[in-house]
């Protein structure tokens, strides 16, 4: 009885988020977009479509058939967002999918000094700068960490670092994880107290970065270089436990983003078979405010033939990511001044009415 009323409530679930949007503006520029298929706004775009500084609004609009909103969407917001693939498969060739999170890797050489001299010139820096510090580390397998870790050290760094857009995982899902099979905490310390630690998997030949967190989420150990410190740590433990990769998790699929810029100075790349939450994206450079947002943010997506592309106002070479990242990329397309009346061969990547507004830069593969 209690498995058909999961299923009967599923179900229900399911036909409501179909029938309704969420509408998410702000309120001093009357600047919005739209979310269909989700319980609540999405968080990102809040910040990336809306501003940081945004006063926002969320109105919920409910309708038999939501679909067939999608120009009016289309046309007022500049940006429509569904979050269920069966919806948006019904207008598929209008949407490009972007995930919430895409998940990055580095791939190792034989030896750490190769590795160490493949990496950029700021992740060269950033280490020499940890000289001067003194940090120390440990590896634990106490699975009675968990509390501490998860109260004193991931949820304030999460809160601290991403704010609404933190995706805080509960608990009950933490200790599971650090009971996984070659699960481990790498420790730091500085002057003899832990400030900092990382939940890792040893999978195969994979060393897996779960989850990271500093000492109550304190702003002077990021001054001190403390998310340098865990790379570095990390990626000696990898190699003494002999593995080939480093996967780094998940991470916003912005060129711009912080957390992305970061982590690719380190050689990573992408793994485009792993990502998290698929959101696909209806947009307007018509609407001056989706044609703002194209302009200053280079969106990582999967394009109609599924394959990985950049849509960016830059070319690669003005960006800040690296040569690996760069091999990962299928097709750049850079965003033109205004609408032409006739696009150019090539596009196929792009719904028809994005090729009036982007030109193909090249294809990196």
């Amino acid at each position: 009885m209690l498995t058909i009323y999961n299923n009967i409530k599923r179900i229900l679930k399911n036909r409501l988020l179909k029938s309704f949007a969420i509408v998410t503006k702000d309120i001093n520029t009357n600047q919005s977009f739209v979310t269909i298929g989700a319980l609540k706004s999405c968080v990102r775009y809040k910040a990336v479509y809306l501003g940081k500084d945004a006063n926002v609004i969320t109105t919920l609009i409910i309708r038999f058939n939501i679909l067939k909103f999608l120009k009016r969407f289309h046309d007022t917001t500049g940006l429509v967002i569904i979050n269920d693939p069966s919806l948006a498969a019904l207008n598929r060739n209008l949407f490009l999918m972007q995930p919430e999170f895409i998940v990055l890797e580095i791939p190792l050489p034989d030896t750490i000094d190769e590795y160490l001299k493949s990496i950029t010139k700021d992740a060269k820096n950033n280490l020499k700068k940890l000289e001067k510090i003194g940090f120390t580390c440990t590896i634990s397998n106490d699975k009675n960490w968990v509390d501490i870790f998860y109260n004193d050290y991931y949820v304030p760094t999460m809160i601290d670092r991403h704010s609404e857009d933190a995706a805080l995982v509960p608990k009950s899902e933490m200790l599971a994880i650090v009971n996984n099979t070659g699960a481990e905490f790498v420790k730091l310390f500085l002057d003899g107290k832990c400030v900092a630690a990382a939940v890792t998997i040893l999978e195969n030949d994979n060393y897996c970065c779960i989850k990271i967190g500093y000492l109550k989420g304190e702003l002077n150990l990021l001054q001190k270089g403390i998310v340098t410190a865990i790379y570095k740590f990390r990626i000696q433990r990898a190699y003494e436990l002999g593995c080939k990769t480093i996967i780094l998790g998940g991470t916003p699929p912005f060129l711009e983003n912080g957390v992305f810029t970061y982590k690719a100075k380190w050689q990573a790349r992408f793994c485009p078979e792993k990502y998290y939450t698929e959101n696909y994206l209806l947009l307007n450079p018509q609407n001056k405010y989706c044609y703002e947002f194209l302009r200053n943010n280079s969106l990582v997506v999967f394009g109609l033939q599924n394959r990985l592309i950049v849509l960016s106002s830059k070319n690669p070479n003005e960006t800040k990511i690296s040569g690996n990242i760069l091999n990962d990329i299928n097709c750049w397309y850079i965003l033109r001044e205004s609408r032409v009346e006739n696009y150019s061969s090539g596009m196929e990547d792009l719904p028809e009415h994005l090729r009036y507004w982007y030109e193909r830069y090249y294809d990196i593969n």
